[in-house]
């Protein structure tokens, strides 16, 4: 398992962290625990596919680690996940760089969907050629003009909020 997709889960609540590891490792990913944000930002590093973050957490939450990652790593998805779940978060974590706004309680099923798109959004950034002919853009979705993977990403993300 050295070449599976590496998660790192940040959450205050251990049981959550817990059941998120079972469910992850079960579809073969390797996962990395944190207990708050601080944690989480120690145990980044350049070996991490994707960061599932607790929105609210002590000592650092889980806007400070979307900002964080999506500063020094920007290739790697940040799935936010919370109880206090609301338009104004989810505009606000989307606007930060979010990849998807999960809210507690989830179905197994959604966060293992939603993983899977993340992981496969983080290979293709991997492996991403540095030089590509410019996208013809998709005009009027939401106001907004795009064609890109991400911008794909952003519209279904507009679509949920």
């Amino acid at each position: 398992m050295a070449n599976s997709p590496r998660i790192l889960v940040a959450d205050d609540e251990p049981n959550l962290r817990r059941v998120l590891a079972a469910i992850l490792s079960r579809d073969g990913y390797q996962v990395i625990q944190a207990a708050d944000g601080a944690e989480a930002l120690d145990l980044l590093s350049d070996e991490v596919d994707v960061v599932i973050t607790d929105l609210k957490m002590p000592r650092v939450d889980g806007m400070q680690v979307l900002q964080t990652v999506s500063s020094k790593h920007p290739a790697v998805p940040v799935i936010m996940i919370t109880a206090f779940g609301s338009v104004d978060n989810a505009v606000a974590a989307v606007k930060a760089g979010a990849f998807d706004y999960i809210e507690k309680p989830f179905e197994q099923e959604q966060i293992r969907q939603i993983v899977e798109k993340a992981v496969r959004q983080a290979g293709a950034n991997h492996t991403a050629p540095t030089v590509t002919e410019p996208a013809q853009p998709e005009a009027g979705r939401h106001g907004l003009i795009g064609a890109s993977e991400n911008m794909r990403g952003i519209f279904d993300i507009i679509d949920k909020v």
